[in-house]
Order: C-alpha cells, then structure tokens, then sequence
C-alpha cells in the first residue's frame, strides 16, 4: 500500500486531472498505476504543506476555491481521494473505467469502491494492459482519457513491453487523451517528460505544467529540489487554460510557505510548451 498521499506532488497531480474530468468529461477512464481508491486522510508533515495546506488556504484564491479538487476534499474530510475516487466522483456512472495496479491491497480497495460501476480491476502490469486494452477495445481514442503515474518511467516489464514513457507517446500519436505524471529530483531534470514525450510524439499537441519546491517540503529533514509535472496530450485549448491558471494559483498560495535557507526557497510553477 501506498503511503505517500495527499502531498504537494499529489495536489499538483489530482489538481488539473478533476477539472480536466470535470470539463471534458471522457466517456472512458484508464489508469496504469491506480493505487488505492482512497485514504485517510491523518495529518503528517509533508500532509501539512500539500493537501492540508490546499484546504486551508484554497478557498480564499480565486481561481481555487471553485476547483472541482477543492470540492472533492471538502466532500469527506477525513478521507483523501485517490485518482480513481477522484474519477468516479466526478464522471459518476456516464464513464468506463478501467483500473489496473499491481499491489492486491490497492487492488482490493478498487474493487470495493467500484461496486455498481461499469468498472474492471487489472491486478497486473498497467502499462502492459493498457496497450493490450487498446489492441482489444472497439472505443474512439478521442473518447478515452489515460492516467499514466508511475514509479519507475523506464521500467520495462518484459522484453516486448513498453515502459510508460513509450507508452504515452504512443497514446498521444493514436489520438487518446494523455494525462501523464512524472517527477524529479534535481532542476536539471524540469520538463523531462515533456522532452521525451514530445520526441516520441513529434507534431502531437502536447502541453506541460511543471511545479519545483523544496524537497523538505515532501520529504522532511532533506535539502535541495524536489519537482513534478503533468504532461498533456491532445488536450482542448481550454483545459490547457484551466491547468495554467489552477498551476499559477497554486504557486500563489504558497508563497508564504518558504525554506529560506533552500534552494529552491519555494513552490514555483512553469508551463513548458
């Protein structure tokens, strides 16, 4: 089971992907890395600068306090939603969904929260059922939106499989909507994904938002950088729109939550286009 939740790399992961869902809403939702459909939501110190932080301070920006993120938080305020209780709060029962993970505990924990859903639970590779899912499925790519979020970008499973970068480029190209998160941990590699992303998707409309902090900020007692981003895929201008303001309001929020003897001192945001 997953213990890193509800930190500043989650709020700017689950952030943009509800507002996203909320106004273009997919007729089919796929995951390769689900986790857990949801969490209790105890306090922690990486808890207090990432979710906690959001809820405090969320509803006094502008841009913030009407985010579909915002309202899935206050809606049971001991439990944080994971990506697939994000999904099913808001897209309800007009979706499809598909969850795969391959811890049993998350696994299980899908299969509860999906009762009475058209939903099927993968307790396998992901990445790899994924690709087999979209060899198999009869859908409209434009209809399908896929959530890539995985440990490991590079991991290859087998020989023939894909790792989740190969796999999001190859998303975009077929025309599905590409939600893909990725971290880093020096500045150096700020908007790498979108680098390789677009390298494998060459002509394919691709969009990023990117967030450096402190790293003490995730991980306490450690210095230097810590960042993450999302990568966007055959996305509409205004979801583009949406996720630049909610990143810009984001770093307004925590301007006030500084490291001065850190570099980075702060929460910054970047699009990287």
């Amino acid at each position: 089971m997953n213990n890193h939740f509800a930190e500043l790399g989650d709020v700017w992961k689950h952030l943009p992907l509800a507002e996203i869902l909320r106004i273009t809403p997919p007729r089919h939702y796929w995951e390769t890395h689900a986790g857990s459909a949801s969490y209790a939501l105890t306090e922690s110190p990486s808890r207090l600068h990432g979710a906690l932080r959001f809820l405090s301070c969320a509803p006094r920006d502008p841009d913030l306090r009407g985010s579909a993120y915002l309202q899935a938080l206050r809606s049971s305020p001991v439990v944080y939603p994971g990506s697939p209780a994000l999904a099913m709060q808001t897209l309800g029962k007009t979706a499809t969904y598909l969850f795969c993970d391959v811890d049993p505990g998350s696994a299980a924990t899908l299969r509860a929260a999906t009762a009475g859903f058209e939903a099927r639970i993968i307790e396998a590779d992901g990445v790899s059922a994924i690709y087999r899912e979209t060899q198999l499925a009869r859908v409209n790519p434009g209809d399908a939106l896929v959530h890539i979020d995985p440990v490991d970008p590079y991991e290859r499973v087998t020989g023939q499989s894909k790792t989740p970068v190969e796999l999001a480029a190859w998303l975009a190209r077929a025309g599905y909507r590409l939600f893909y998160w990725y971290g880093y941990d020096c500045v150096e590699r700020r908007g790498w994904a979108y680098d390789e992303i677009s390298q494998l998707a060459p002509g394919i409309n691709v969009w990023c938002g990117d967030t450096l902090m402190p790293a003490c900020l995730v991980y306490p007692g450690t210095t230097g950088a810590l960042g993450c981003g999302v990568v966007l895929a055959n996305m509409t201008s205004s979801e583009a729109g949406v996720c630049e303001r909610l990143g810009r309001a984001l770093e307004r929020i925590n301007e006030t939550d500084v490291v001065e003897s850190n570099d980075p001192s702060q929460l910054t945001f970047r699009v990287i286009t």
